[in-house]
């Protein structure tokens, strides 16, 4: 059940590669939507189940013969039918090689990072280093990309978390048994809510020698004591950034707005 919805989360989110690396120069100051973000999640919420609606309603048209037993083939046909469909995608994610122009693909795996690129015509693939953040139950919650930058700050990692998150409350990240800080949530689009921290010499040193992140966000309405806390591996965090610099020695990076 949760490979489907990891694959989901991945494709959702991908085609925000591409505007990552163009957009990352954009001012921190020029988000200023916060609190007009909040109604934001609402129309997406509500339009999610919308559009699974039609997926779970397809396949029973296919596979009734009859109409007569129709209680009864709802509840056997999608389930039979929709590991079916999405085993191809499953099994046959996009290489370097057969990946089409647009389309991100994993090009090399570092612990439990993934440098994931995106195809463009040029040849000169802009990468991201990537991880998927679950929760104690193995289901995708959150994920992580790292993009290279210039200038003080050495690189601008990306958080996006769930719509139904609590803006006011932020985001903590703490490394091993560090101290927790805490960054504010930029916006939030269909894809999720944007938390984006530059991260100079004094942030990715520890991130480096470390072994594990704690990653911290608080479902809204929920009191302060139920923060929802995932995991962040570190491993091969430091050999993933340096074939993140590799991957994208021939592509100007953007430089960083300096941090408030």
């Amino acid at each position: 059940m949760h490979g489907p919805k990891e694959e989901n989360m991945v494709n959702r989110t991908s085609a925000t590669l591409t505007a990552a690396l163009l957009a990352m120069a954009v001012s921190a100051s020029g988000v200023m939507a916060q609190d007009a973000s909040t109604e934001t999640p609402a129309q997406p919420a509500a339009e999610a189940p919308a559009a699974a609606a039609p997926a779970a309603e397809a396949p029973a048209p296919a596979a009734s013969g009859s109409e007569t037993p129709a209680a009864e083939a709802p509840a056997a046909a999608p389930a039979a039918e929709a590991p079916a469909a999405q085993a191809p995608t499953l099994a046959e994610p996009p290489t370097e090689e057969n990946a089409q122009v647009g389309q991100p693909y994993a090009k090399s795996t570092h612990g439990d990072w993934t440098l994931r690129c995106m195809k463009t015509q040029e040849g000169k693939d802009p990468c991201e280093l990537y991880q998927l953040l679950k929760d104690q139950e193995g289901a995708p919650v959150a994920e992580a990309s790292i993009i290279p930058m210039t200038g003080n700050v050495q690189a601008v990692i990306t958080f996006i978390a769930p719509l139904e998150t609590d803006l006011q409350a932020g985001l903590g990240m703490q490394i091993d048994a560090g101290k927790e800080a805490r960054y504010p949530f930029m916006l939030c689009a269909r894809v999720g809510c944007i938390s984006r921290i530059g991260l100079a010499d004094g942030e990715l040193a520890p991130m480096k020698r470390g072994k594990a992140a704690t990653i911290s966000v608080l479902p809204f309405g929920a009191p302060k004591e139920q923060l929802v806390k995932l995991p962040m591996s570190l491993s091969g965090f430091t050999a993933g950034m340096t074939a993140l610099a590799e991957a994208n020695k021939d592509i100007a990076a953007p430089a960083a707005a300096p941090q408030q």
